[in-house]
């Protein structure tokens, strides 16, 4: 698209959000003209400013968290649920309340994420709920959240996951930026965990830095694949896609996927692929290094209109001691036709840890250069998750 035509959408798209939500969509007919392609890409930020609005800055757990706790969130400590001993609520998002838990049977912590009984009898949300069971218990990483089991006490539905003590990214970012060190071991091991989902068949779809956990040994662990979606063809394939405004989405006006960190191709609301998550890791590992993201904006539009349409800063012009290489994977990672990205994020991982093997000759260990980044954080205690609130 050029500069002229963009202009052209750009006006269109604000003129339109200016008018009552209900009154967008003939606007945008009349004002076309009979110009489809103008059409769909107006009608197409349109759809993008309604899912992202009031996303952009927070999770939506932070934002509207009385939609989706229920009545009884709290009232189940103590509670066998299952084998499980419910201890106490940890969090809530848009699938339900998130406990930590004591397995009876074999003396260890977990993280149980219910399912709100008045939704059991709901068959989307209730299979919904099975699916992100399954894409994330089909994967076997040591940087991937575990799942135990999924099950039901006859009435309550449940997913029992590995217990992480930690530390978000989000939480460290929250400091400054990060030793490029650091910064590189951490898009190693997310990029590893992303090769092994993609390769089994699994699209993230929402990497980000609150989805991005430090443990105090220096592993990383990426959580919440609440809106991943498995392949119905599994293993991966080169260019297989996925809807991005699918029937796994929570509810209405609830993303798949969060603003600043979603690919071009999720912004446009179109289908997505592996090539999404390389996107959103780039952007994740350019904020960790600079300090801020690639693409920002004052609103949801401007912030998508970024993502579409301007490069991010060079990195050789804020940080002038980078890397070329680092430049270079970025650049590539953050293409913005996904047939110029890389084709499989096990290339990426290979161009990381080339690079990680370059700069860490005379540097600390795997653990330490991450350890010592937590360390670092000015709040001086370790953050308890033990899985991300869906956002």
């Amino acid at each position: 698209m050029n500069a002229q035509r963009w202009q052209q959408v750009n006006d269109l798209f604000h003129s339109a959000v200016e008018r009552a939500p209900e009154e967008r969509a003939a606007f945008v007919d009349e004002a076309c003209r009979g110009d489809e392609s103008l059409c769909r890409e107006v009608k197409s930020l349109l759809a993008s400013h309604q899912r992202t609005e009031n996303f952009i800055e927070s999770p939506a757990f932070e934002t509207v968290p009385e939609l989706l706790i229920s009545d009884g969130a709290g009232a189940l400590i103590g509670e066998l649920i299952g084998h499980y001993l419910i201890e106490r609520l940890i969090g809530v998002g848009g699938m339900g309340e998130v406990y930590l838990a004591r397995d009876v049977q074999l003396g260890r912590k977990a993280a149980l994420k219910l399912l709100p009984e008045h939704l059991t009898a709901d068959e989307a949300q209730l299979s919904r709920f099975k699916t992100e069971a399954r894409s994330a218990s089909a994967l076997n990483h040591p940087n991937i959240l575990t799942v135990y089991e999924i099950g039901t006490d006859g009435k309550r539905q449940f997913i029992a996951m590995e217990f992480i003590e930690g530390v978000t990214l989000r939480a460290l970012l929250a400091d400054g930026r990060m030793n490029l060190r650091a910064a590189l071991e951490l898009a190693v091991q997310v990029a590893s965990a992303l090769a092994a989902a993609h390769e089994a068949g699994v699209v993230h779809r929402d990497i980000k830095p609150e989805n991005i956990m430090l443990r105090p040994d220096g592993y990383v662990k990426v959580l919440d694949f609440g809106i991943a979606k498995l392949t119905e063809e599994g293993p991966e394939r080169e260019h297989h896609e996925l809807a991005t405004t699918s029937g796994l989405q929570t509810r209405p006006g609830l993303v798949l996927g969060t603003g600043r960190y979603m690919s071009p191709e999720q912004a446009r609301g179109q289908k997505v692929d592996a090539r999404s998550d390389i996107w959103s890791l780039g952007v994740v590992l350019y904020e960790m290094v600079v300090g801020i993201p690639p693409f920002t904006g004052e609103t949801p539009s401007d912030c998508i209109a970024s993502i579409l349409t301007k490069e991010p800063p060079p990195l050789s012009g804020l940080l002038p001691d980078v890397p070329l290489k680092l430049e270079e994977i970025l650049q590539k990672a953050l293409r913005k036709d996904r047939d110029q990205r890389y084709r499989t994020t096990r290339e990426m991982l290979a161009d990381l840890r080339s690079l990680k093997g370059e700069l860490e000759l005379a540097g600390p260990t795997r653990a330490g250069v991450i350890v010592r980044q937590i360390k670092r954080h000015k709040r001086g205690v370790l953050l308890m998750l033990a899985v991300a609130i869906l956002a």
